[in-house]
């Protein structure tokens, strides 16, 4: 499945920015964020290993490092693929002089530059990352135009860059949201069960520590669950806990993540607050039953 899915999504990225060329005149791969942030190849990169690694997840096979390296050679597939196939698809209009996409013309190859000679493949790209000016502007307002060759090739590697990033973040966001059984060789499932306010966290975590390993956790799960989960709709700090479990081995976990406010006065994840505890998967069977399952 993932061979299948993985060809699928490399074949959507390289029609995508290639159509979007032909019917635009807009190379998605350049565009970037604050000058730097190659987000269309990021983008591209994305879309490029996402069923790649979307298979592996449904095979239930766990993302190593060697499918991390499918992934670049994936990303380094996708960006030949677009460059070869807009050069291919590259035409020389002698009316207007303009460049245009299309399959019968006169083919880009059949002419030279001063300094580059005939537009090959690599002469052609290589005459466009020196020669292509880029601008910057803020809002409405120009700020400038910089066509340098140096600076050329250095926003242009940051874009290959940001190709392969983008395929190795589908890999890492797919896997990294899903604890793997290295016992049943299969994903755990996941599911959000409750918040709790920030507040009630330390008396919460508490009882929670002392009363894990009660027999009666099903229903010790419900009390405190009800005891310390707010009613109050508004709060905003708060622990959101998930029961991550796995039904052939049997074992559960309450993960517990923390969400408050942040200097930029918004509620986010903590990503420095980190904490899980077993608990008995025969004892909570009920809960995950009634409430999960």
């Amino acid at each position: 499945m993932s061979i299948i899915l993985g060809v699928l999504s490399l074949v959507v990225s390289i029609a995508l920015p290639v159509v979007i060329m032909i019917f635009t005149d807009f190379q998605i791969i350049h565009f970037s964020l604050f000058f730097i942030i190659p987000a269309g190849a990021i983008a591209v990169g994305y879309v490029c290993g996402f069923g790649f690694f979307k298979g592996l997840f449904f095979s239930q096979k766990k993302i190593k490092k060697p499918h991390l390296f499918i992934g670049v050679l994936m990303a380094i597939i996708c960006l030949v693929s677009i460059k070869y196939t807009t050069y291919y698809l590259t035409c020389f209009d002698g009316e207007t002089g303009d460049i245009v996409y299309t399959l019968d013309g006169d083919h880009i190859s059949n002419y030279e530059i001063d300094g580059y000679g005939r537009m090959t493949f690599i002469n052609y790209n290589k005459y466009l990352i020196e020669n292509t000016p880029i601008t910057f502007s803020r809002r409405s307002q120009q700020l400038g135009e910089v066509s340098n060759p140096t600076f050329g090739w250095v926003m242009a590697i940051i874009d290959y860059i940001g190709i392969i990033v983008g395929c190795l973040l589908a890999g890492l966001s797919i896997s990294g949201g899903n604890e793997y059984c290295d016992t049943c060789s299969k994903y755990r499932k996941s599911k959000k069960i409750f918040n709790i306010p920030k507040a009630n966290g330390k008396a919460f975590f508490v009882e929670l520590e002392t009363l894990v390993k009660d027999m009666n956790m099903d229903v010790f799960l419900e009390e405190i669950i009800q005891k310390h989960v707010s009613k109050d709709k508004k709060t905003e700090e708060y622990y959101q806990c998930h029961l991550v479990y796995c039904e052939e081995c049997r074992t559960a976990f309450l993960k517990f993540k923390l969400f408050e406010r942040s200097r930029r006065n918004r509620i986010e994840e903590n990503n420095n607050f980190n904490y899980s505890i077993k608990v008995n998967y025969d004892l909570v069977r009920n809960y995950i039953n009634q409430n999960v399952a």
